[in-house]
């Protein structure tokens, strides 16, 4: 018996499936955009490039894939392949929230909560506790 969890997609190898996605995100797919930009990330398939993954992950978002513009937001957040910015992070998560993607509504929350929170206080210190 073979081991087939580590096959991503209906028995394909990894590069074969990252063909097919390939083919479908020049298409204009969305899913498949955002699912080429995961593998890149990662590595799967296709060599590890953060700056493909980038590209691919923003034609997405601008197709108004939810999960594509929470992505992006995470990207910015964490200055993955792109200059660290909170605010445009906050303007993709803001977008895939408003599609009711509850993970980019609380990124989104917590982002406006670092902002709006004083530095360096902590909750005990907030509440008088030593």
């Amino acid at each position: 018996m073979t081991d087939d969890r580590n096959k991503p997609m209906g028995g394909l190898t990894w590069e074969e499936s990252a063909a097919v996605l390939e083919t479908n995100a020049q298409l204009g797919d969305a899913r498949a955009q955002r699912l080429l930009a995961m593998r890149y990330l990662r590595g799967r398939g296709v060599p590890k490039d953060v700056s493909i993954a980038v590209d691919w992950m923003q034609l997405a978002a601008q197709q108004h894939f939810a999960k594509a513009q929470r992505g992006l937001g995470e990207l910015y957040e964490s200055g993955l392949g792109v200059v660290l910015d909170a605010a445009i992070a906050s303007h993709w998560y803001r977008l895939a929230a408003l599609q009711g993607d509850p993970v980019a509504s609380d990124h989104l929350q917590r982002l406006a909560q670092a902002h709006t929170s004083p530095k360096g206080d902590s909750q005990s210190t907030q509440q008088g506790l030593p």
